[in-house]
């Protein structure tokens, strides 16, 4: 009888235990610029997230043994987008890295490319949205012609504690893209080939 008993709560534990929980991380800034901000490149720039990225969902512990799912470039798109409208003064989408007739039509000066890593943990073992996340983001810079120009490299952290993600399980990953994205957003206004235009 205790073994049945054991094989159950096994069973009940295996069941219970090891869910993937969609999470979302879009940050919550709206990267609105500074009045004090340094001018606008004089520099119009394209983007390229590729239709695969954006549908791509990445698995990542949370706690209590159960894991989340997040969709990274999703999730980036619209603060990266203002980050960049916020360096240059014109952005566009690009279907293709080298889509030479919209960079051409468009006046592009660059063409950007974002990757994205994310990782989770939690403290707890009792609740599953994760307490500590980090984003990595790197952004590869080229010229119309593809030849690379730069690379830029950040990594977001953010916190949350249960008392604060009880309405918001995302919260740290939130953080952690704001922190990524604000990060670049410097980067690039500092950037040599931002700061010769």
């Amino acid at each position: 009888m205790n073994m049945i008993k054991l094989s159950l709560a096994a069973i009940t534990l295996a069941l219970l235990g090891g869910c993937a929980h969609p999470l979302m991380i879009a940050p919550d800034a709206k990267f609105e610029r500074a009045a004090d901000a340094a001018p606008r490149a004089k520099a119009k720039v394209g983007y390229y997230i590729a239709d695969s990225a954006r549908a791509q969902t990445v698995e990542s512990p949370g706690g209590g043994g159960d894991k989340v799912t997040v969709t990274p470039y999703r999730d980036l798109e619209t603060g990266f987008y203002k980050v960049l409208s916020n360096v240059f003064d014109g952005v566009t989408t690009l279907k293709s890295p080298n889509d030479k007739a919209e960079i051409d039509k468009n006046g592009l000066r660059y063409v950007l490319t974002p990757q994205v890593a994310v990782t989770s943990s939690s403290s707890s073992a009792f609740t599953w949205p994760p307490t500590d996340f980090s984003v990595d983001l790197s952004c590869a810079i080229t010229d119309p012609a593809g030849q690379l120009l730069d690379t830029l490299k950040v990594t977001g952290t953010g916190k949350a504690e249960f008392s604060e993600f009880k309405t918001d399980h995302g919260l740290s990953g939130k953080r952690a893209m704001n922190d990524a994205l604000l990060q670049l957003q410097q980067k690039l206004s500092d950037s040599k080939l931002v700061k010769g235009n």
